[in-house]
């Protein structure tokens, strides 16, 4: 008797738009073999844009048949919009988790003028380099458990594109240069310089925006950041995600450019922000 091959669900969540994906649980997979479940667009409220996707949470009922063995497994992924990622650098001698912790909820008050309180935060805890922390409202991981509850999921993971892409494309990602991240009007920048993070800033496009746009933006960025001169090597872009307006450019401003798709294979153009980042989470 033939088995079908086990599957996992994908949640991709932004401010305009929700998908559910089935999809097989290998690291590479090819949209043939993605079903849709859910595919919805939601009102895109500004600031009201977490509270109105919590409010499409509770009401979701995907209907995904279970497994015939084991529990149905559940990788979230959220356009960075939605969160709120920033770069922490350790105090001298820090050392233990708490302190990390505390120095992040510390990093993030000065930043946003708001206690941490509401937000989760998670990180690759370091103590001796610059890391980047992630920020998560409780309310929107609240209804994310609640809906995993509901359905007798597994809630597998939570992650914002920045860090799911990160993981993906670690490997390639400039010593010193920019990782360029983009879905949907998207855009997170993070700098890097001698092999460490430097700065992360999350960008909301008014559109899609073309090559000279981009390059504006960078040559804005350069500005911002200016590299020092004991740099170990050439500075370099990278780009990755799902956007259809990502450069296939050799040369940008200067700079060696390339372009990493995060999912790999390019989705059809009615594929939604939400459908991309959610595909990106069969990546692990």
């Amino acid at each position: 008797m033939s088995r079908s091959p086990a599957r996992r669900l994908l949640f991709g969540g932004s401010a305009g738009s929700i998908a559910l994906l089935s999809a097989p649980t290998t690291p590479t997979v090819a949209t043939s073999l993605v079903e849709t479940l859910v595919a919805l667009p939601i009102t895109a409220g500004g600031n009201a844009a977490v509270a109105n996707l919590c409010g499409v949470l509770q009401g979701l009922e995907a209907g995904a048949p279970p497994p015939a063995r084991g529990t149905t497994g559940l990788s979230v992924t959220l356009d960075d919009g939605l969160t709120r990622s920033f770069v922490v650098t350790p105090p001298s001698g820090a050392h233990g988790l708490r302190e990390l912790q505390a120095c992040a909820a510390a990093r993030f008050a000065a930043l946003y003028g708001e206690s941490a309180e509401q937000w989760r935060l998670a990180a690759d805890w370091q103590v001796t380099v610059p890391f980047v922390a992630c920020a998560l409202p409780r309310e929107l991981f609240g209804a994310l458990e609640e809906l995993a509850g509901r359905q007798r999921w597994r809630l597998d993971s939570v992650c914002p594109a920045l860090i799911r892409v990160w993981n993906h494309v670690q490997r390639s990602i400039p010593a010193d240069g920019w990782l360029l991240v983009g879905y949907g009007q998207t855009l997170t920048v993070v700098h890097t310089c001698n092999d460490q993070v430097a700065d992360v800033r999350t960008l909301h496009l008014p559109g899609a925006p073309d090559v000279a746009e981009l390059e504006m933006l960078l040559e804005q960025e350069q500005l911002r950041t200016p590299v020092p001169g004991d740099g170990r090597s050439p500075q370099a872009l990278l780009w990755a995600g799902g956007a259809d307006w990502l450069p296939a450019a050799a040369t940008i401003v200067g700079l060696a450019s390339r372009v990493i798709r995060v999912p790999v294979e390019a989705a059809a153009g009615d594929r939604s922000a939400a459908w991309q980042l959610a595909l990106a989470g069969a990546c692990g």
